[in-house]
Formats: structure tokens, C-alpha cells, sequence
């Protein structure tokens, strides 16, 4: 009895009748000085996969798909220029900051990712055959830098995107051990959904963290500063598409880094 058990157990593995946790690659952004002094040169990376700070590459067809900017402390955004490193991989960002206070750089894509037998297409799942799963596909990566001193609040205003983590501090002013708030909110409203931290030497795990909390019913959700140093807070959700025909949900993935002192 128990090996015919096993034997089922197998089959319905195979055919997809049990399923397991399936993570979506996300982006974050990685700052070489989230502190430097006005007009010294920063390099701005770009994370990807599932261990932080550093894990996988993306493709350069994904990476043509990046939007990047910097919203400095009087709220004008800032473009800068994304460019692929060969097939996979990104060249690295450098720019000067020349005025004081708080900068926020913004990572977003906006894209249909549809896997075939064929494998991984950005397409919606109408334009391909074969189709295994498609979502449109929305990540938003930020990280606060503070150029000189703290200064101005355009860091902690929504900017308009679906999905979005919105910081209510300035990581300046947290020490270790305290509480870091951040906001979540999707379309616009407060979103209760699990947020997930940790800090770089934390572990080497994938998907794994220091800290998970899900967010209040006014979306505030508070992350408990473990450590000094470099800081990844991640939270994720779906809905279903609005046209059936094109993919099966939307993928919602909003990353937040900061470095505590």
C-alpha cells in the first residue's frame, strides 16, 4: 500500500497536480557609497535573481527593457543609461551627484513574460505557441542615497507605479536595532501582503531572510534593523491579467535597498 502511496505521489508530481512555491527572478539596485559627498562618483549596480546582494545576470534583451533614474531631493527626475554587458549582464552605472540630500535611483520594467516549451519570451502568450504560463511582468527596484546630508522628502512620495514600497524614513536617522516603516501600495491603496528583509552576509541562501512581517491594514509594514549595513527589502503579489488572452496574471515585485550606519 505505502509503495503504491508513492508511486501516485510520483505521477501527480510529473503532471503538475502537486504544485510547489514558484519564485520569480527580481531585481534590486546595489550603491558602492549610499553616502558619498556631492560630486564624487558613485557606481549604481544592478541585482538580479534570488540571493542577495549579488546572484545571477540578466539577459540583454532584458536589460533593454530597463528604465533607470535618479528623483534628487527637489523631485525632478534624473535618466540615466542602461546598457547591456555582452549577453548577459549589465555595465556598471556611474554618475555624479552634485547637490546635497536625498536621492532615490528607480529600477523599472514593464514587460510580458511568457514561457513556452521552448522557453522564456518577452511576448504576451496570444503572439506564441505552445505556451506553458504568461504574466505581465512589473518589478520597481529603488535604493536612497544621501549625497553630503539628509535632506528634502521627494524619497518617500509614490511615484506612480502599480506595485510600489514607498520608505516613511530616512535610513540616516535609523540605528541598528530600531525600525525602519516602509508603505505598501497597489494601485494606489494600502496593500496588506508579506514583506521580506535582510542584510548582505545575512546568508547565501536563495530566498531566504532576516526579517519577515506582513504589512498592516493601512499597508505600513516595519522592518526590524537587525544589523549595520547593507539592507534589501522585498515584497511581491499577483492578480489576475485583464485579458485572458494575452497572460494569466500580473507580477508585482517591489525592492527597496539602503545602507544603516
Amino acid at each position: 500500500m505505502k509503495r503504491k502511496f508513492l508511486v501516485i505521489a510520483c505521477l501527480m508530481v510529473l503532471v503538475g497536480l502537486v504544485s510547489t512555491p514558484a519564485y520569480a527572478h527580481y531585481f534590486w539596485l546595489t550603491v558602492d557609497n549610499y553616502n558619498p559627498s556631492p560630486g564624487q562618483e558613485i557606481v549604481i549596480n544592478i541585482g538580479w535573481g534570488h540571493k542577495f546582494p549579488r546572484d545571477d545576470q540578466p539577459r540583454a534583451k532584458m536589460v533593454r527593457k530597463m528604465n533607470l533614474f535618479l528623483v534628487n531631493p527637489q523631485g525632478k527626475k534624473i535618466p540615466l543609461s542602461v546598457k547591456p554587458k555582452g549577453e548577459r549582464g549589465v555595465e556598471p552605472i556611474r554618475v555624479k551627484l552634485k547637490s546635497r540630500g536625498t536621492y532615490l535611483a528607480v529600477l523599472a520594467v514593464r514587460t510580458f513574460v511568457t514561457k513556452t516549451i521552448e522557453g522564456y519570451f518577452y511576448k504576451p502568450k496570444n503572439e506564441l505557441k505552445n505556451v506553458l504560463k504568461s504574466f505581465w511582468y512589473e518589478p520597481v527596484a529603488k535604493a536612497i542615497i544621501n549625497v553630503g546630508a539628509p535632506g528634502g522628502s521627494t524619497y518617500k512620495k509614490r511615484l506612480g507605479y502599480q506595485f510600489e514600497i514607498v520608505p516613511l524614513e530616512n535610513p540616516a536617522y535609523v540605528k541598528e536595532g530600531g525600525m525602519f516603516p516602509v508603505s505598501i501600495t497597489l494601485n494606489g491603496k494600502p496593500a496588506r501582503v508579506w514583506v521580506y528583509s535582510t542584510y548582505a552576509g545575512f546568508s547565501n541562501l536563495r530566498n531566504t531572510f532576516a526579517w519577515t512581517i506582513r504589512s498592516d491594514k493601512k499597508g505600513i509594514a516595519n522592518v526590524k534593523i537587525l544589523k549595520k549595513g547593507l539592507w534589501l527589502v522585498k515584497t511581491e503579489t499577483s492578480l489576475p491579467y485583464k485579458d485572458p488572452s494575452k497572460a494569466d496574471t500580473y507580477k508585482f515585485i517591489s525592492t527597496l535597498t539602503f545602507e544603516i550606519k
